[in-house]
């Protein structure tokens, strides 16, 4: 299989974000259009290590019309910023000639996390303000399959799993952990047109929550959709499109969660994507930078993410 772009960030995608849609503090692992990257469904043949960088910046807010649980807190007229800092490793297994790649991962997630909203003390609500700053939940890859159909067509299967090491009080807005363990089961696919430089990539993962011991609550389970159609153009430049789709497919469940009616949600999100692409001998550099806009947002936070990512083939 021939593959002149390497698009390490492929597992990066499944490792980002620290924020979005319904479930507790109307927070959650993905934002929207943050999962899908280029040649999302190929792991490259050639073995070796690919280091990633990404930055992310997202800011949102949930109206006063809706109560939001946030620990032990129920809060109102959130407003929320997040920068996500995330360095990943991704090892590229030697399987040799095959159908079949494989990778695995590990992010190391720093995030900046500040929180303003109105919350209920007894029967009085006061405004207050918080900021956390430090090392999000790690999240890890243990195994990245991908199948390669043909030479334009390829599938991919992984788990993405996240672990509660982050900072957490469950009396604090912002904190550095959701506080459960995560697990993503996730499918992706890439169809290529060489012979018009275009590629269409989507991925589909489904989050399953552990129960937050602290407080109690259980988030629903999530479904995530995005995909990306990609028009390649001279000197490694690319310029296309996302489309996201997240969905809260069960309710919450706890004290908290059956007071406010499960408190499962959606959102959608839409925006455009650059890509650049060069080799340095073996080596390959690979960057994209995007913008998504959320709309028909419904109990979460809305909003907009900018990312920038680079990854580098050793």
């Amino acid at each position: 299989m021939k593959s002149k772009h390497l698009s390490a960030i492929l597992l990066l995608s499944a490792l980002v974000s620290p924020t979005a849609h319904a479930v507790e503090g109307a927070l959650g692992r993905p934002v929207s259009g943050a999962e899908i990257n280029p040649f999302a469904g190929v792991i490259p043949p050639a073995p070796g290590l690919i280091v990633g960088v990404s930055e992310l910046y997202y800011k949102a807010d949930i109206g006063a019309s809706r109560t939001v649980p946030i620990g032990v807190n129920l809060a109102l007229d959130i407003e929320s910023e997040v920068s996500f800092t995330d360095v990943s490793f991704t090892y590229i297994w030697d399987t040799h000639a095959g159908p079949w790649n494989f990778a695995s991962a590990l992010s190391l997630p720093i995030t900046w996390l500040e929180v303003e909203a109105d919350v209920a003390v007894g029967p009085e609500t006061g405004v207050r303000k918080e900021d956390a700053t430090g090392l999000f939940d790690l999240a890890f890859v243990p195994l990245f399959a991908s199948y390669h159909i043909n030479q334009t067509q390829h599938l991919g299967l992984s788990m993405t799993v996240w672990a509660p090491t982050g900072k957490y009080d469950s009396h604090d807005l912002a904190n550095l952990s959701l506080n459960n363990w995560t697990f993503i089961p996730t499918v992706s696919y890439t169809h290529l047109w060489p012979e018009h430089g275009l590629e269409f990539s989507a991925a589909w993962g489904m989050q399953f929550y552990t129960e937050n011991e602290d407080t109690d609550y259980q988030n629903g389970i999530v479904s995530d959709l995005e995909a990306t159609l990609i028009k390649r153009l001279p000197e490694g430049l690319g310029i296309g499109i996302i489309g996201s789709w997240i969905e809260q497919v069960t309710d919450d469940d706890g004290d908290t969660a059956d007071a406010l009616n499960g408190f499962s949600g959606h959102a959608f999100g839409i925006g455009p994507i650059l890509t650049y692409s060069k080799k340095f001998g073996e080596s390959q550099l690979d960057l994209n930078a995007r913008w998504v806009h959320e709309f028909e947002v419904e109990k979460r936070v809305e909003g907009d993410l900018l990312a920038l990512s680079a990854s580098w083939k050793l």
